[in-house]
């Protein structure tokens, strides 16, 4: 069977928006979803499936209703241009969900109210029967790594395997969530253990910090217990309760991938449809 490419669209659609943040057609700002359908196409050809899932992030969080700091700098006010930038991705990743996806007939299009796109590629990964790939950039996905479950960066166009992170880190993918709750996680606001980084915490989850040592005796302490175990429910993949997604099989309708092209003036791309 075709691996199963279980896409991160946030982070792509993102991506694919600041390399062409100007590129229009006929007045309307495209760049982000022309550049998501060519990735699209690449990551077609570079693992030769065209079995896709698809993870958006809704608006409510449920880690937030337990932390309100949760990933807080996305809901500060910035300058007028790059909120405006902002809203165009905006207005982009929600006409590729609700339209432009299921005009071209690909089915497994999820978004769960409460739920981010770690969550369910996460719930995917876990009920996975076969080969899959997770294509992100997030390292919070490492904890998802198994003999059939491998992360894919377009940025790097590096594979990333349960035996490469084992090699990398010393301890086994599933306690990667133990460590962020140690380290906490800035882009996240999650404030981890002062003094202690991924070095240290590493040192710690392999049992050689010194007992004697101050980051040893932080990590033990009551307060640093409560971080941790606060820390977990937010770091850990997926969130309690996340449902797992049904992956149905695609009806690609070619009409409708070369009907969007015309719209979008997507032309260089028109002879490329999401199936091979």
């Amino acid at each position: 069977m075709k691996p199963l490419l279980v896409l991160d669209v946030h982070y792509l659609m993102h991506r694919a928006f600041h390399a062409a943040p100007d590129l229009s057609w006929q007045g309307k700002l495209t760049g982000a979803i022309y550049g998501f359908f060519k990735t699209l196409g690449a990551l077609k050809d570079e693992f030769s499936s065209d079995r896709f899932a698809f993870c958006f992030e809704h608006p409510h969080l449920l880690r937030r209703d337990i932390y309100p700091d949760y990933k807080r700098k996305r809901r500060t006010v910035l300058a007028p241009g790059e909120n405006r930038a902002r809203l165009h991705l905006a207005l982009q990743i929600t006409e590729l969900r609700k339209r432009l996806l299921p005009r071209v007939g690909l089915k497994n299009v999820f978004c769960e109210d409460g739920y981010e796109s770690d969550d369910l590629m996460a719930a995917l990964a876990l009920d996975a029967k076969g080969e899959t790939i997770l294509v992100t950039s997030d390292s919070d996905m490492y904890q998802c790594l198994r003999p059939t479950v491998m992360i894919y960066s377009p940025q790097g166009k590096t594979l990333k395997t349960e035996a490469w992170f084992e090699k990398r880190y010393g301890i086994w993918p599933a306690r990667w969530a133990v460590l962020k709750a140690l380290t906490g996680c800035t882009g996240d606001g999650v404030p981890g253990i002062r003094g202690v980084g991924e070095v240290t915490a590493l040192r710690y989850l392999q049992g050689e910090l010194a007992h004697s040592s101050k980051p040893f005796q932080a990590i033990t302490s009551h307060e640093g217990k409560a971080i941790v175990r606060r820390n977990r429910r937010l770091v850990e993949l997926p969130f309690s309760g996340c449902p797992v997604p049904r992956v149905q099989a695609d009806k690609v309708d070619e009409r409708g991938w070369y009907a969007i092209c015309d719209e979008l003036g997507m032309k260089s791309i028109v002879g490329r449809p999401p199936t091979l």
